[in-house]
């Protein structure tokens, strides 16, 4: 392994801790309030439906096997099949985002509000706000590495599995986030 592949690992190392740390707060601090919580959701809230989260989980689990699918094309040499699938992974977590902007539309035409809601809401908008900020994070890696990507540079393969690691990071977070937010 060269030197420079090993500090870039090093790095996605360290990127994905910090994440991991971030969201085992925000979902300890969740637990901490929803096994407190009498009602759930509480009185006079309405509770946020299943049908877009779920439509957020479908669209982030293809978005994640595309990216899958940039690497193992990467691997054996095949640029335009990775630049494909990397062209859907985009196109995929793109749809993530829209949907998540038509869940906070939902949520606010239900009358789950950030502040007038209580801590409910703004539990629902800060986990999904949050989690967002990484996706746009990491559709714009992903259009970095759709940039470099280039037969013959060494990099590539290390990039791309970097990228696909954060890519799955957040795919398993909002995995979790859908069964402890909305399902639960």
């Amino acid at each position: 392994m060269r030197k420079t592949d090993l500090q870039n690992n090093l790095a996605t190392m360290v990127v994905l801790l910090s994440g991991s740390m971030l969201f085992a707060t925000l979902f300890m601090g969740y637990a901490v309030y929803r096994t407190s919580a009498t009602y759930w959701p509480p009185l006079g809230i309405p509770k946020v439906g299943l049908l877009i989260p779920f439509l957020s989980t479908i669209v982030i689990v293809i978005s994640s096997w595309f990216a899958y699918q940039v690497r193992t094309h990467m691997k054996v040499g095949n640029l335009d099949k990775a630049h494909f699938h990397l062209n859907w992974t985009l196109f995929f977590g793109s749809a993530f985002l829209l949907v998540q902007s038509y869940l906070w539309f939902h949520m606010k035409n239900t009358g789950v509000f950030v502040g007038t809601s209580g801590i409910f809401g703004s539990v629902l908008y800060g986990f999904t706000w949050i989690h967002a900020v990484h996706m746009v994070l990491g559709l714009g890696a992903l259009i970095f590495l759709k940039l470099v990507l280039k037969v013959g540079n060494p990099n590539n393969l290390q990039r791309t599995i970097n990228i696909e690691k954060f890519w799955h990071f957040l795919g398993v977070i909002w995995i979790i986030m859908f069964l402890t937010l909305f399902v639960l």
